[in-house]
């Protein structure tokens, strides 16, 4: 679902409604961190740095309208989603199989 009030973003009760459920949906699925790769342990509290965190694959920054839009959410360690900030995502997809 999408919102385009000027309000839509982090702070709502939407957003927050929002951001627990797709946390609960990642969890029971072991979703890792779409930056990195790595497993996120959603046991450890808000505020430590490998701690599950919600990001904005198309940063609120760029696209207010899609905040509150489930398909724009992504599964992210906190420190790896601070360290994107709004740049575009560097993902860890890996090297090559061969030298080419």
């Amino acid at each position: 679902m999408t919102s385009t009030s000027r309000y839509a973003g982090r702070s709502t009760h939407r957003y927050k409604t929002l951001r627990s459920e797709f946390r609960s949906r990642c969890k029971a699925r072991n979703v890792a961190c779409w930056l990195c790769g790595k497993t996120i342990d959603y046991s450890l509290p808000h505020t430590h740095p490998d701690s599950f965190n919600v990001d904005h694959a198309i940063p609120v920054s760029q696209r207010r309208d899609l905040a509150e839009d489930t398909r724009n959410l992504r599964a992210a360690h906190r420190v790896c989603n601070e360290r994107r900030g709004n740049e575009e995502p560097v993902l860890n997809i890996g090297s090559p199989s061969e030298s080419w």
